[in-house]
Parts: structure tokens; C-alpha cells; sequence
């Protein structure tokens, strides 16, 4: 593959008529032959009329930022420091934030090219130029929940209704899934699709590492819909075992959900309300429970445990194949399944665990790594939205007692590291909302 000598974020236009925007990037390569590739959002809720009724000085601030956000996927294939943007030009203060954004949301996807990124990353800006006072958007007072059709949308819906928060999902590129929960849940969904340069796909390194930082895109697409349909607050299902990492790389934290973090959440909503405009806020609805205590209170909605889907590997499966999953799916395969498994057993009896995952993940041998892994006893913990080694300690001491499991390969593994002296009270007081 050609080496890039430099990566130029391009110009962003508005197709009202057909409410789609498009984004450019321009790629010189080191022989001196130049590309340009072309990404697209598509709006189907958003008519044309719309667009006009968001002030031009929110509106700009965001498609700047979007193209910005978006080009992370194209400046990956083709990353070098000599960075150029065509139209606007950022102050310090905004280089340094869309620096740390590419940093630490590219650090999995670093370690796994075995990538130097020290001195890669270069945001120009121009020293000289005072950002514009963010504008203000006269929104009205309602939510815009994010729909990832797993277990966290779902317990933040049920708790906005609770509250009578009124909200709409949003939903980026939907699934049958992601229909499926919404019609459940009983919400209207506003979906988003996008559509990357089929070459940029050809050559694509997330082919090796589907690592970067989506929910950040997804917050800076949600505050564009925010402005254009009214939402006055962007809502995610973050937990708070996001800010826990995975290891060290190059001096570099890598945490694969370094992107749902509490960090990466401040750091943009700071970026919106000094940027762009101080009406619209994102935050976590979650974000002070670990996922097993997420875990205990969803259980307590029976109506969508055979529907939700919280395996990342569907979302990877042929469409025609999505459609053809009238309840959820669960490759079976992989440490998220395998960790929320063990959540879940935690709480509910063994026969019904196998009709909702289709198999007794603690019998299976090619699962014990990952186990061990996710219980702190061996290795780094996986790269996939899995919890604290706690939480895992906690949920397989649970399933322990029911002695449904116990002549399964990962309890016995389980109960040989963490015996019955262990201090399971003390971790139960820092895990659970008890």
C-alpha cells in the first residue's frame, strides 16, 4: 500500500433535497498521485425544509466537527503527521482535543497494527484565531436516547419513561435489531446510515482492527440531529467499567471502550458547549453502575431477555440473515458472550440461561481463556466490552452457589482461584447498588 505524504480533511456539503451530506478527504501519496474519497450520512427523518431552521453558526461548528470525526476511518489507512483542512482553520485549544480524541481512540487499534504512533498525530491550527462564542439553539426539552439494541438502551428507556423524560431512540446504521427493540420498548426511532468510500473499504486496516472510537461519531451525529429536530440532550448507557483499561502500549493506556469513558464523554461535551452551542448536553445514564449491577436491574424486565442483542458479532452477520433472527443472537465465541454469560447467570436459573444463549458457555473449553482473562488471573483483560475483573469474580460466585454449574470446566477453574474465604461481601458493597 502507498505511503501518504500528506491527509487533507476536505470540504462538507449539504444535499437539503435529498437530506444527505457529504465529506471529502484527499490523500497525496509520496510518488505525488493524489485521491480523493468521498463519505455520506443519510437522514431519512430529516426533510428538506429543516436544515434551514438551524442558525448557521451551530450548524457550521458541527459539519466541521463531523468532518473531522468521520475522516478518523480514512486517516488510519493513510496516517501521517503532515495534516492539512481545506475552509476553516481550529485554534490550539481545539488541535489538542481532536489530538487526544485520535490518540486514545485509535490506541486498540495501534496495538493491534503494532503501530508507532508517538509524534504521528498533528492537528494543524492557526495560533493566531479566537474561536467564535459557541451559539445558542432554541431547543426544546426532551431526550434522544441512543438505540444499540442490547440490555443498556433498553434499562435507560425504561428509566427515562419512569422519570417521564419524554425521548426518541436514535438509531446509527439501524438493523433489524435495532427495530426490533424500538417496537418492544414502545419508541420512535430517528435512524442515521452512512456510507464510506467503497475504495477506502478495499484497503481498509479495520479489516485486522475494528477498533476506534465510535460512540464519539455517534455523539457528534446525535448533535447534529439534536439541532435539527429539536432534542435539548443526547442520552448514552454508558457503565462505569468503560474507564477501566485493558494495558499499556508504548506508555499508552489502551481501553477498548476508551470511547464510552467518562473522559471521552467530558471531553466532548466540553468541546460542544465551548464550540459549538451550550444547549445540548450528552451524558450516561448509566454511568454510576457497573455492568452486573446494569445486569440485576434489567432482569428485572423479563419482556426483552429473549430479544435484546448484546453480541457484537451480529451486527457483522449478512443482512438477509439478521432478518431471518427473530429473537437474539449469541455467537457463543467470543469474551463478551462468554462475560455476560456469567452476568446473567448470576441472577437466573440455569434452564432459562440456555434458552437465551442457546448453550452453557461455563462447559465450554475454548471459552476458558477468556474466562480467565476477564477474572483478573490471567493475561490482560480482552479487548471487547467486557466488565472489571470484580464483576466477574461477583457474578460466577453467584452462579456458584446454585450448584447448576459445578461440573463445568470454568467454575472449577473459578472455584479453585476464589475459594469460599474470599472476600466475595466486600467486592459485593462495590459492585452492586445494594
Amino acid at each position: 500500500m502507498s505511503q501518504a505524504a500528506s491527509f487533507t480533511f476536505g470540504t462538507y456539503k449539504i444535499d437539503s433535497t435529498r437530506s444527505i451530506i457529504s465529506f471529502t478527504y484527499r490523500v497525496e501519496f509520496m510518488g505525488g498521485s493524489t485521491r480523493t474519497y468521498i463519505d455520506r450520512l443519510m437522514f431519512p427523518d430529516v426533510t428538506s425544509e429543516m436544515w434551514n431552521k438551524v442558525p448557521k453558526e451551530v450548524l457550521e461548528p458541527t459539519l466541521q466537527s463531523l468532518l473531522l470525526m468521520l475522516g478518523i476511518n480514512y486517516w488510519s489507512v493513510y496516517p501521517t503527521p503532515n495534516m492539512h483542512i481545506d475552509g476553516f482553520a481550529l485554534t490550539r485549544e481545539q488541535a489538542t482535543f481532536w489530538d487526544s480524541l485520535y490518540l486514545n481512540g485509535l490506541a486498540e487499534f495501534f496495538y493491534d497494527m503494532k503501530m508507532d504512533f508517538r509524534g504521528l498525530i498533528a492537528f494543524p491550527f492557526d495560533e493566531a484565531r479566537v474561536a467564535p462564542a459557541p451559539a445558542q439553539c432554541d431547543l426544546p426539552t426532551r431526550a434522544l436516547l441512543l438505540n444499540g439494541a442490547g440490555k443498556d438502551s433498553i434499562l435507560s428507556a425504561e428509566m427515562l419513561r419512569a422519570e417521564n423524560i419524554p425521548f426518541d431512540f436514535f438509531a446509527f446504521a439501524p438493523t433489524p435489531a435495532h427495530t426490533r427493540i424500538g417496537k418492544l420498548v414502545g419508541a420512535k426511532t430517528i435512524t442515521v446510515t452512512r456510507r464510506r468510500d467503497a475504495r477506502i473499504n478495499a484497503v481498509n486496516h479495520f479489516r485486522a482492527s475494528s477498533a476506534y472510537p465510535s460512540v464519539s461519531t455517534f455523539t457528534f451525529i446525535a448533535t447534529l440531529l439534536a439541532e435539527v429536530l429539536g432534542y435539548n440532550s443526547i442520552i448514552f448507557s454508558n457503565e462505569r467499567s468503560a474507564d477501566f483499561g485493558n494495558l499499556t502500549y508504548l506508555g499508552l493506556e489502551v481501553n477498548h471502550q476508551w470511547c464510552k469513558s467518562s473522559e471521552a464523554e467530558k471531553m466532548i461535551n466540553d468541546y460542544i458547549h465551548r464550540y459549538i452551542t451550550p444547549d445540548i448536553s450528552n451524558s450516561s445514564l448509566l454511568r454510576k453502575y457497573s455492568e452486573l449491577e446494569i445486569v440485576r436491574q434489567f432482569v428485572q424486565y423479563p419482556k426483552y431477555l429473549r430479544y435484546f442483542t448484546s453480541c457484537n458479532t451480529y451486527f457483522w452477520l449478512p443482512r438477509i440473515q439478521q432478518r431471518l433472527l427473530r429473537k437474539s443472537y449469541w455467537c457463543k465465541q467470543c469474551p463478551k458472550c462468554m462475560f455476560l454469560f456469567a452476568s446473567f447467570s448470576a441472577f437466573l436459573p440455569r434452564k432459562e440461561m440456555i434458552k437465551i444463549f442457546g448453550a452453557d458457555l461455563y462447559a465450554d473449553k475454548r471459552l476458558v481463556s477468556y474466562v480467565k482473562r476477564t477474572l483478573g488471573i490471567e493475561g490482560y483483560k480482552p479487548l471487547d466490552c467486557v466488565g472489571e475483573p470484580e464483576e466477574m469474580i461477583l457474578a460466577m460466585h453467584y452462579a456458584s452457589r446454585t450448584n447448576a454449574y459445578a461440573n463445568d470446566i470454568s467454575m472449577k477453574i473459578f472455584e479453585e482461584h476464589f475459594p469460599s474465604t474470599y472476600d466475595f461481601e466486600g467486592i459485593e458493597r462495590t459492585i452492586l447498588d445494594l
